[in-house]
């Protein structure tokens, strides 16, 4: 059995506007007149690790001829 305390997740910011800022890309201004800062705010915000390790140790990976053999089972 997997220890769970033993995964490591490295959370990101979906959109950094910060780095996209010092690399002369600066689009915040963009998607704020357009009134998309509230969508940023939830994609940037908090990450429920527990439950991002939960999902990840149950999920299982099927490459295609695998997902088509488990379809035709049922």
């Amino acid at each position: 059995v997997f220890n769970i305390g033993l995964l490591k997740l490295r959370p990101e910011k979906m959109v950094d506007f910060e780095s996209l800022k010092i690399n002369d890309l600066d689009f915040e201004e963009l998607f704020a007149v357009q009134g998309w800062n509230r969508y940023f705010e939830m994609l940037n915000g908090p990450i429920y690790t527990g439950m991002v390790k939960e999902f990840w140790m149950k999920a299982r990976v099927f490459d295609r001829i695998a997902a088509k053999m488990e379809e035709e089972k049922r």
